[in-house]
């Protein structure tokens, strides 16, 4: 039995992480919600209406293993 993988959500909108129960943003992602796949995904898609290959999607869903290893450089 493998332990299930979770998921942050990241918005290029606000460029922030979700918080817990998709409420509220966070730049540190040991304070950012965790989602399992299907609901980072379907949350995500809710988000991205309309993107399209020009344009960033709003929001992107980010296994936690990745998104703990990112350094938030703020913007430097």
């Amino acid at each position: 039995m493998s332990i299930p993988e979770y998921y942050l959500i990241w918005s290029n909108e606000h460029r922030a992480w979700w918080g817990p129960n998709c409420r509220g943003y966070t730049t540190q992602a040991h304070r950012a919600g965790r989602y399992t796949r299907e609901q980072a995904v379907a949350t995500c898609n809710g988000a991205n209406y309309g993107w399209d290959e020009d344009n960033l999607p709003n929001e992107l869903p980010i296994p936690e293993s990745v998104a703990m290893e990112l350094t938030w450089s703020g913007g430097k």
